[in-house]
């Protein structure tokens, strides 16, 4: 398995890395973990029909929003089962939140809250065998452009960070903690 840090990077340009390592990872049978963030922009799965404005992309879900507060992990990963991929996935975020025990996993709603207040969204699609897209831990987003939407269209939930709720941790800190847990799991 390969970890990749592109660091602050533009979404559009961020998504031809992604396909060229996807492509990659189907001919060379091989496994990456990205590690990102980006500069602001609204994406929106690609079934979404409303919201212009925001980038389609090809993953599951609604509308959300990533910018330099975002941190960002993706996967492009083997996958023969992903119902189970996916429990793997719920599994490391679980360990990782698990000193905040005020962070739970919402099974109805995929993605980590406190009580309304969503800090960790998920979005996944797959594609000859390998995943891609992930996770993005709210770290210190920017909450008002954030919340000028409803996170994943789900009605009666807003948009927190791990900053807001006084959860000071570095993206340095998160890179480490979420490397070991992918190790161990996968």
């Amino acid at each position: 398995m390969t970890f990749v840090d592109l660091k602050l990077i533009e979404y559009k340009k961020f998504i031809n890395i992604q396909n060229y390592l996807h492509n990659r990872a189907i001919k060379n049978k091989s496994n990456y973990i990205i590690f990102a963030s980006h500069y602001p922009i609204f994406t929106k799965g690609i079934n979404e029909k409303n919201f212009p404005f925001a980038f389609k992309v090809d993953r599951g879900g609604s509308i959300t929003y990533f910018d330099e507060g975002s941190f960002m992990i993706y996967f492009i990963i083997k996958v023969d089962n992903p119902p189970l991929f996916f429990r793997k996935i719920i599994k490391i975020f679980k360990q990782f939140f698990l000193p905040y025990p005020q962070i739970k996993y919402d099974t109805t709603k995929a993605g980590f809250y406190i009580q309304n207040r969503k800090i960790c969204s998920l979005g996944f699609s797959y594609k000859k065998g390998y995943s891609k897209h992930g996770v993005s831990i709210h770290l210190n987003n920017n909450l008002e452009k954030f919340n000028s939407v409803t996170p994943c269209n789900l009605k009666g939930i807003i948009a927190t960070s791990l900053y807001n709720e006084n959860i000071k941790l570095s993206p340095n800190d998160i890179k480490i903690k979420i490397t070991n847990l992918i190790k161990k799991e996968f």
